[in-house]
């Protein structure tokens, strides 16, 4: 589409000028281009660790149409990483990844899962046009509710139906019921504790599962997503406007 083009014209623009101040800041820096991906090492990753390996592993995963989103992926240290408390993120067309990675796993998981939120952007339409993955979401949300409150949570104040990220909630989640007691009361509903936290990472987990992990069990716990997932891969020429 023409919308669609012209925006992704912009963004690789402005990705440039990015790039551009990066090397102007580090006279270090280094540029690599691997598979469909266009490398940018502001600050060393641990020498024990083989990104290009990686870079090469997730060329092979992910289809180039997905790829083909990413117009770069910076790697080192970003002060919005770190006052977030995250490994990387995925905004405007690039990838932001941090270059403190314990291995070359926690890469290649941080790699996939901001692709995963690049193709939720651009193919919004496609994902959640039929309301499907919300309202499957939202069904294991409320039955999250029924768990907790049978186990004594107070769960009052959180609207469970909500498929959108929301801070107190996550909080809730992560501090007074704690990932680990999180995952043991949600064994075949989740495919990950933190997956409940918003539709968005939902389907990020999805992703995740379905290129690096089983996707029998994936269609087993979330079909939609599998579907979905199964059919954009099967129709690469999918043109849609960045909408989500």
């Amino acid at each position: 589409m023409e919308k669609s083009s012209c925006s992704l014209k912009i963004r690789r623009m402005n990705n440039q000028k990015i790039t551009k101040y990066i090397k102007n800041r580090n006279d270090s820096l280094s540029s690599q281009k691997i598979g469909n991906l266009n490398l940018v090492i502001k600050d060393d990753i641990d020498e024990n660790i083989n990104h290009k390996k990686v870079f090469y592993d997730v060329n092979e995963l992910i289809p180039d149409s997905f790829l083909n989103l990413i117009d770069v992926v910076y790697i080192g240290q970003f002060d919005f990483l770190n006052e977030r408390e995250v490994n990387a993120v995925y905004m405007d067309g690039a990838l932001y990844i941090t270059n403190v990675q314990d291995s070359e796993q926690d890469l290649l998981d941080d790699v996939v899962h901001e692709i995963s939120h690049a193709v939720e952007e651009y193919y919004g339409n496609e994902v959640y046009s039929d309301g499907e993955i919300e309202q499957n979401f939202i069904n294991k949300r409320l039955k999250l509710e029924r768990i907790l409150k049978y186990h004594g949570y107070n769960v009052e104040k959180y609207d469970f139906s909500n498929p959108k990220y929301d801070h107190d909630f996550d909080e809730f989640l992560y501090k007074e019921v704690g990932y680990e007691r999180l995952n043991t009361l949600t064994i075949g509903l989740l495919l990950a504790p933190y997956s409940i936290t918003s539709k968005r990472e939902y389907f990020a987990r999805g992703f995740e599962e379905y290129y690096l992990g089983d996707r029998l069990y994936l269609h087993k716990v979330s079909p939609y997503i599998y579907n979905s997932l199964l059919f954009l891969e099967e129709n690469p020429e999918l043109d849609y406007e960045i909408r989500y």
